[in-house]
């Protein structure tokens, strides 16, 4: 009788662990879109800034210089997020052709 008990505690519980994993993969999955997503509208807007501003006369001045400085911080923020998980991928695809 204590056994069976036992095992239906232990069920009940790996059925709710599991349900807790899947439900936290699924945040941080949408979380990651949200932030690849950011990311290329910052990549976006710094090229089109870059496109309007050819000549270097907004972005050297002082007042429209921080708005330019701070979405280039933020693109060089969002690009270090990613870059190591880009480097541990190409690094496993060269081990597995070493291997092969």
């Amino acid at each position: 009788m204590i056994i069976e008990i036992l095992l239906c505690l232990s069920i009940l519980y790996s059925i709710f662990v599991s349900y807790t994993a899947v439900a936290a993969l699924r945040r941080i999955n949408q979380y990651e879109d949200f932030i690849i997503k950011f990311q290329q509208i910052i990549e976006y807007a710094t090229e089109k800034m870059k496109v309007v501003d050819a000549s270097g006369h907004y972005e050297s001045d002082d007042e429209t210089d921080f708005f330019f400085k701070q979405l280039k911080d933020i693109q060089e923020l969002l690009n270090s997020l990613f870059e190591i998980e880009e480097e541990q991928q190409s690094a496993s695809k060269n081990k597995n052709k070493k291997e092969k």
